[in-house]
């Protein structure tokens, strides 16, 4: 039987440095100082720095979008993913149209596991900033985990359409194609995902497994052993999947935050 696994993929976090203006009060101006600091503290791996420094410019400005989500960013790599979430959901109601921190927010959502919320931000967000081929990708994503392959393949192949050169659009594609049986188009999908990127890991684990699937277990041992060379562990996946009869498995713990 297929066995697979999904990896998710969002748009890159990005910390974002305050500015000033001439029209801000003295506590706004050291507000964005104090931003700013916690912004290098988080690049610099300070993760309990950086919360109280940013905890202090919410202080001195607590209406700064800006600042509750830069707060979000050191939660989510702390892996504090409650505080990360209320964190987003504060930025959040500040400024309710920033498509951004909700696709953001959808994302933490969903490796919290919590699907449905994660396609209401993610649909959020595709509202704000409609046809982009990454939200659109994470809304199909979060259609996956909630069983929604149908209604997933439409959304993937608009992100398709839109961005026919992102490898993570090609490799959710192929899982779908797979997972409907359509053997022909998802190895294709997957090949295309590794042709844009050849280090695509999750892509190359597909490939193996849609080999195997579609019964030709000779090409599924030469996926196997194509990759042995460069990535081990991952050639130690296929194999044991390959003598494995587990049904499909979508680890949302799994989720990259490329």
């Amino acid at each position: 039987m297929l066995y697979l696994l999904l990896r998710v993929f969002i748009i890159v976090f990005a910390v974002t440095a305050a500015t000033y203006s001439q029209t801000q009060t003295v506590n706004e101006r050291l507000a964005a100082t104090l931003n700013n600091q916690g912004v290098t503290q988080f690049r610099n791996g300070e993760y309990d720095a950086a919360i109280n420094t940013l905890n202090r410019a919410i202080e001195l400005s607590p209406a700064e979008p800006v600042f509750h989500r830069n707060l979000a960013f050191v939660y989510r790599d702390k892996k504090d993913l409650e505080k990360c979430i209320a964190a987003f959901r504060r930025a959040i109601e500040l400024k309710p149209d920033h498509a951004i921190t909700h696709n953001q927010l959808g994302a933490v959502l969903l490796e919290s596991e919590r699907y449905t919320e994660s396609l209401d931000e993610f649909r959020k967000a595709d509202s704000l900033r409609p046809n982009d081929a990454v939200i659109l990708l994470n809304i199909g994503n979060a259609l996956i985990f909630l069983n929604k392959y149908k209604e997933a393949g439409q959304v993937l192949e608009k992100a398709r359409s839109i961005n026919g050169d992102d490898a993570r659009i090609h490799s959710s594609l192929g899982f779908i194609y797979g997972m409907r049986k359509k053997y022909d188009a998802a190895i294709a999908e997957a090949q295309r995902a590794i042709e844009l990127d050849p280090k695509a890991e999750e892509a190359q684990f597909l490939l193996g497994h849609l080999y195997v699937a579609s019964g030709d277990k000779g090409a599924a041992i030469a996926q196997q052993r194509k990759v042995s060379s460069s990535n081990p562990e991952l050639a130690l996946r296929l194999y044991e999947a390959m003598n494995s009869d587990k049904v499909i498995v979508i680890d949302a713990k799994s989720a990259a935050f490329k």
